[in-house]
């Protein structure tokens, strides 16, 4: 009997979310109806504005009953919580007063002085409503949810401080535990105020290792070495919209490269006690953790290049008037890229020609062009090159040894470039070297397996990719 009482309660209280919206819109009209009554022409609606209140007060009671019912299942901030409690009762109490002082035939004096003030104490209520409401909201979804979302414009106007988020930086990020110097932070920042010690939505809590093995009222949220079972991971990844997608519409969203973090520590065991040097990296983990490191990365590597000198117009137009393309990487900058696409004669010499700006080209792109061994041999006097596009050509081992310790260059782009895997050696001494296209060559996969052992920072992709078949699927690719 007891149980059935308890969960009788249980069952109740989950209805305050129902009705906890029909005093708000019954009190609101009540308090319209009392401005619009104040005229010639609406005087002769003052027995709504009773009967409002009246089915008003009777819904607050009805939402404080269900609503302390829903509190004592826990989960709450109590601070906020008894807030939105204290509120709600003075609602109630307000609103029950003010239909005495609407009702027609009440005859006690006290009541009789009081109505001259029943308009202030209707807007007294009215803003106990948005208080209430407020507290409930944040209650829900958390700190900050209304004023947040506020403009910009408004908040300057106001004297809001845009506070900008905490970025927690890591002194040395490959000796950090992953777990509580990396993952635990996210989850701090994007997740526990809906699933954290004080409140627990579906049951689960992130706030600690404990918490977080344990799950939520659906099972365990945490598979290790399965991101499609982890419910931790998976819910991040859904299509806008989606009703299970975390967080939910409304929240502060989770960064793309917060939620490759979170897959990446899955995916590699989802251990409590390594640290980042103990698990797998890829390229793009090693520099989302670097970030971790440095704090304010910029967001485009070209940021970090000194001011570069001022392009002369004259020779510009004259690459132009060829078919090369001179393309600044950003709006009044002075670094280039250069694209030889509707050039495709371009040879040696046009590359030495080329030296002339040679501080101010970030990228070329010769694919499909005449350019020769010989001329990579200048390839190293472009100090602030960082990508390199020699797809299509002619180029050979001997050409791609002229590259090896160039020291910006961050992308080489070999498809059916007929390079072997001795070339691919030459490459072991590019500080900067990051990412290899290597598909269509006549590199081995003995000769890729080399080159990742001498340079564990370089991500070498040689295409020849095979989806896997899937009984759903009705072509094989």
């Amino acid at each position: 009997m007891i149980l059935f009482f308890e969960e009788l309660m249980n069952f109740t209280g989950r209805w305050h979310p129902i009705l906890v919206h029909l005093p708000i819109g019954m009190l609101i009209i009540a308090f319209i109806m009392a401005l619009f009554s104040r005229r010639e022409h609406y005087k002769n609606i003052g027995p709504a504005i009773s009967l409002s209140l009246l089915l008003g007060s009777i819904a607050s009671v009805l939402a404080c009953f269900t609503g302390y019912l829903l509190s004592l299942q826990g989960g709450y901030e109590q601070e906020t919580l008894n807030f939105h409690q204290w509120l709600g009762l003075a609602v109630a109490v307000i609103s029950l007063f003010l239909y005495f002082l609407y009702k027609e035939g009440v005859r006690y004096s006290f009541m009789v002085k009081l109505r001259s003030y029943r308009l202030l104490l209707l807007f007294v209520m009215f803003i106990l409503v948005g208080f209430t409401g407020h507290f409930g909201g944040t209650l829900t979804h958390g700190k900050g949810y209304f004023k947040d979302a506020l403009p910009s414009a408004i908040k300057d106007a106001v004297g809001i401080e845009q506070v900008s988020e905490e970025t927690v930086l890591l002194t040395n990020v490959q000796q950090a535990q992953v777990y509580s110097g990396i993952i635990q932070p996210i989850l701090k920042q994007r997740c526990e105020s809906c699933h954290g010690e004080k409140k627990k939505e579906g049951g689960l809590a992130l706030h600690d290792q404990a918490h977080l093995l344990k799950g939520g009222d659906g099972g365990t949220v945490l598979v290790a070495n399965d991101l499609e079972k982890s419910e931790l991971y998976a819910r991040l990844i859904l299509p806008e919209g989606h009703k299970k997608r975390m967080p939910p519409k409304g929240r502060k969203p989770i960064t793309a490269e917060q939620i490759k973090l979170i897959g990446w520590w899955v995916k590699e065991g989802a251990d409590f006690g390594k640290k980042s040097s103990d698990l797998a990296q890829t390229a793009e983990i090693k520099e989302i953790l670097g970030k971790l490191e440095k704090g304010s990365e910029p967001t485009s590597p070209f940021e970090e290049l000194p001011e570069a000198k001022k392009l002369p117009a004259d020779f510009v137009q004259q690459l132009q008037a060829k078919g090369i393309k001179v393309l600044p990487i950003a709006s009044n900058s002075e670094y280039v890229a250069i694209n030889a696409i509707n050039y495709p004669e371009f040879n040696d010499q046009d590359l030495k020609d080329l030296l002339k700006i040679k501080d101010n080209i970030v990228q070329l792109k010769l694919g499909n062009t005449v350019i020769t061994d010989q001329g990579l041999k200048m390839i190293t006097e472009f100090p602030n090159l960082m990508k390199l596009h020699l797809e299509n050509t002619k180029i050979t081992d001997v050409g791609i040894g002229y590259l090896n310790g160039h020291p910006a260059l961050s992308y080489i782009n070999l498809f059916a470039v007929p390079v072997t895997d001795k070339g691919l050696e030459k490459l072991n001494k590019m500080p900067k070297l990051k990412q290899i296209y290597a598909y269509q060559t006549k590199a081995t996969l003995t000769g890729v397996e080399n080159l990742k052992k001498i340079a564990k920072q370089v991500v070498l992709d040689t295409g020849s990719y095979q989806l896997p078949f899937l009984a759903s699927d009705t072509v094989r690719f």
